[in-house]
């Protein structure tokens, strides 16, 4: 049988997973944009190239593979975008692992389609702000939502990535890794006196639904911004 050359675009549990599934005798390469996504890979039977790609990037990278699987976090969206268009112009077979649209059942959950409706109706709320969105959309929210400074908190990896872009973000940050358990995420809303959680829903693998338990224990609304892949 002819080795398969599969590249992966990686970073995500869902793309270790995918990756263990693979006979051995399949070449994999895993792409990931950040050291912590390598750390995802730790025991799977790949190699990793670390480090953000553009189209021209992509398109360089990409060459020679046989089979390109987009593995990469549904908000990614640039990324799954550029991914395809690259496999498309190659002529390179490409599929996307997407993860299943959960329902969650919580009357004080709010539904939003972007990070921009999310910022609006944060505008018209009071009270602290508990962010679990990454690091990377928190500087648009502390231009876009009204007394950022002084209401909002916000859970990021403890990496050195994450901890350098916070620098620049006038916020209480609490840096962890996951997974998260709900205890400590209900003791840290009430100690903080949240008064709003918010979160991508990125689902199980994300941890939307411990989140929103947290929330429902404390009896606090729940700001979820809406899937791209669910839209």
């Amino acid at each position: 049988m002819k080795q398969r050359k599969i590249a992966v675009i990686a970073g995500t549990s869902d793309a270790t997973d995918w990756i263990r599934s693979l006979p051995e005798t399949d070449s994999v390469t895993a792409f990931v944009a950040t050291p912590y996504g390598k750390e995802i890979l730790a025991g799977t039977n790949c190699t990793v190239h670390v480090g953000r790609l553009d189209a021209a990037g992509f398109a360089e990278a990409l060459t020679g593979f046989d089979e390109v699987v987009d593995a990469s976090h549904p908000f990614a969206v640039v990324v799954t975008e550029t991914v395809k268009a690259v496999c498309q112009a190659k002529q390179i077979p490409y599929t996307r692992i997407s993860r299943p649209a959960l329902h969650y059942d919580y009357e004080k959950l709010h539904v939003v389609p972007s990070k921009e409706a999310a910022a609006d109706w944060l505008c018209s709320c009071t009270g602290n702000l508990f962010f679990t969105v990454g690091i990377q959309t928190m500087p648009f929210y502390a231009a876009a939502v009204s007394d950022f400074s002084h209401r909002a908190f916000a859970r990021v990896l403890d990496t050195a990535a994450s901890r350098q872009a916070a620098a620049a973000v006038p916020a209480t940050f609490w840096f962890a890794m996951p997974p998260y358990s709900i205890a400590e995420t209900v003791a840290y809303l009430q100690e903080h006196q949240i008064s709003v959680l918010i979160s991508k829903d990125s689902g199980a693998r994300g941890g939307v639904p411990e989140k929103i338990q947290a929330a429902k224990q404390v009896g606090i609304p729940v700001l979820l911004i809406q899937s791209p892949e669910q839209k």
